[in-house]
């Protein structure tokens, strides 16, 4: 049996997103001021670069290439390039393309929320929503009846044996992980904003080597060479308040 803590968990994960994303928007609002169009490109602009077209790269490399998560290092490299070359020259194409007139520290907020926001919320829905689907099977004794047909055996195993194993603790640090990324989102938009109103492409490249170098250690968890995960909650938390006080100081420039 799952038990009803790591169900609620898992729940509560879903509400944290959700209410993280709207709480940006209104604690932003209060400081700052929000531009709706910004929110709206940075939210659209998320889903395409990385669930589509970073997404339609992944396929190709990993249909190719179906042992590269055996090699951490590379695999660490490749992930961490590929999230900062798209998510940065996503950024950097949409302030130049569509939102020439929202480009202050307003707009970057507003469209640096919208980007991590969106970001919070289809990350944790695409984890948890399946997560409880199959907890509640399990619990009902209907996991491998309702799902043999479609899932090979021995994936079968290890996602049941996952859920009956990970606890509450798990779900509740994907929290934790989401509010500080949503930070490193808003700043890393700000830092390509930057770039854009002082015509300096160098710093979209500054954006890019920093989005690599935060997601590499993320990759050796991901394959298993890195076990406990409050050593990437922690790395990450590191990352997030650097983010909040690169998000204050940006305002004295880009006001």
């Amino acid at each position: 049996m799952v038990s009803s803590m790591t169900i609620g968990a898992m729940a509560f994960s879903i509400v944290f997103s959700i209410v993280l994303f709207v709480g940006l928007i209104v604690f932003y609002k209060r400081k700052v001021g929000i531009y709706v169009k910004p929110l709206i490109i940075g939210t659209i602009g998320f889903l395409v670069v990385t669930q589509v077209l970073e997404k339609a790269l992944h396929f190709v490399v990993f249909t190719n290439f179906p042992n590269f998560p055996g090699h951490p290092w590379l695999f660490g490299l490749y992930g961490g390039l590929a999230a900062g070359v798209f998510e940065e020259l996503g950024r950097f194409v949409l302030f130049t393309w569509l939102l020439k007139k929202y480009l202050d520290y307003k707009g970057g907020i507003s469209f640096g929320i919208g980007w991590g926001g969106i970001e919070a919320v289809a990350l944790t829905l695409m984890m948890m929503v399946p997560n409880l689907m199959f907890a509640v099977m399990i619990n009902q004794g209907t996991f491998e009846s309702s799902l043999g047909g479609g899932i090979p055996g021995e994936q079968l195993a290890m996602i049941k044996e996952t859920l009956l194993n990970q606890g509450s603790s798990y779900y509740l640090l994907a929290s934790v992980e989401r509010f500080f990324a949503a930070f490193m989102q808003i700043a890393l938009s700000l830092l390509v904003l930057l770039g854009v109103v002082r015509r300096r492409f160098a710093y979209v490249i500054y954006a890019i080597l920093i989005h690599a170098v935060i997601d590499y250690p993320v990759a050796f968890y991901q394959t298993g060479h890195i076990k406990s995960l409050w050593i990437i909650e922690l790395y990450l938390a590191v990352i997030g308040l650097g983010s909040m006080w690169f998000i204050r100081r940006m305002r004295e420039v880009l006001e």
